[in-house]
C-alpha cells in the first residue's frame, strides 16, 4: 500500500494532527511540550497518534505550554469533542463595557496624536480624533466614509502609498508584521484570507526569507503638500483577557518623530477645534 492510500485508511485524529503541528512550529519536541504541560511523554504520545483520548484539562494544559492563542484553544477544545472555553463577542455587547470604556480612554488621552483599534484581520475597529483628521487630510472624506484596513491602506498604491516618503522601509516592516502574524495564525481561516488579498496587491517589497518576529517600532514620514508628519507607532493589547475578541484587539499608537511632526499635529488639531 503507497503512503497516500495509507493517510486515506487513518482514522482521523484532529487532536493529535494539530498538537503535532503546533508543537513543529514551537520547535518542541514531544519529551519538551510534556514536560512544560506537566504529563507523561507517552501519554503525549499516545494522543498524538490517536491511541488515547485527552481530556479537557490536559488539552487546556497542552495549550497553555504552546503559547496558543485563545482561538486555538477553543480549536483544540472542539477537535477533542469538548464545548469552547473562551467566549467571542462583538465589542458593542454589554458584557465588554468595561473594555470599550478603557479603550476609549486610551483613544482619547493620546490626543493630539494618533491612535487606532484594529482587530486580528488588522481592520481598523475604531479611531481617535487625531487619527481621523490626519487621514482625512491626506485622503479625503469620501475615504473615510469606507471601512479602512490598516495593512492595506499603507500597501495598496493608491491609498497612503503616495503620501509615505520612506514607503518601501514601511512596506516591508508591516508586510513583515503581517507575515509573521499569518503565519502564528494557520488555521484562522479569516485571516489567512486576508493575508492572501494582501499578497495579491501591486508593488510590493519583495519578501525576504526571514522568519523572526518584526521589530515593534517603524518611523513613518508622511506628507501632502506643506503639511510632514513623522510617526513612530507602539502597539498595545488588552492584558490577559478571558475573550477571543479583546485578546485579538490592537491598540495601535503613534507618537510625532520631532517637534515639528508635534507641531503640525496639534496645528491639525487646533483646525478641528
Amino acid at each position: 500500500m503507497d503512503t497516500r492510500a495509507f493517510r486515506r485508511l487513518r482514522p482521523a485524529n484532529p487532536v493529535g494532527d494539530l498538537l503535532r503541528g503546533w508543537r513543529t512550529r514551537r520547535a518542541l519536541s514531544q519529551a519538551e511540550l510534556a514536560f512544560e504541560a506537566g504529563i507523561s511523554i507517552k501519554h503525549l504520545s499516545y494522543v498524538e497518534t490517536g491511541k488515547a483520548a485527552a481530556s479537557r484539562d490536559i488539552l487546556l494544559q497542552l495549550a497553555s505550554a504552546l503559547d496558543l492563542s485563545l482561538r486555538d484553544r477553543n480549536a483544540l477544545l472542539e477537535a477533542g469533542g469538548f464545548a469552547r472555553q473562551y467566549g467571542e463577542r462583538d465589542l458593542s455587547t454589554p458584557e465588554l463595557a468595561e473594555a470599550r470604556r478603557a479603550i476609549d480612554l486610551l483613544l482619547l488621552r493620546h490626543e493630539p496624536f494618533p491612535a487606532i483599534v484594529t482587530d486580528r484581520r488588522w481592520n481598523v475597529m475604531q479611531a481617535n480624533r487625531a487619527a481621523s483628521r490626519l487621514m482625512t487630510m491626506l485622503l479625503g472624506p469620501l475615504r473615510m466614509q469606507r471601512p479602512l484596513n490598516h495593512m492595506r491602506m499603507f500597501l495598496a498604491p493608491d491609498e497612503l502609498k503616495p503620501f509615505v516618503e520612506n514607503w518601501p522601509i514601511v512596506a516591508a516592516a508591516l508586510l513583515a508584521r503581517a507575515r509573521h502574524e499569518a503565519m502564528a495564525a494557520p488555521l484562522d481561516e479569516a485571516l489567512q484570507s486576508t493575508w492572501r488579498e494582501l499578497m495579491r496587491l501591486p508593488q510590493l517589497p519583495e519578501a525576504t526569507e526571514d522568519n523572526a518576529a518584526p521589530g515593534p517600532l517603524c518611523e513613518v514620514r508622511l506628507r501632502k503638500g506643506d503639511i510632514g508628519v513623522g510617526l513612530i507607532g507602539a502597539v498595545l493589547t488588552l492584558g490577559t483577557p478571558q475573550d477571543v475578541t479583546l485578546q485579538e484587539l490592537r491598540v495601535e499608537m503613534f507618537m510625532p518623530v520631532d517637534a515639528a511632526s508635534e507641531a503640525a499635529l496639534v496645528a491639525l488639531a487646533a483646525q478641528d477645534a
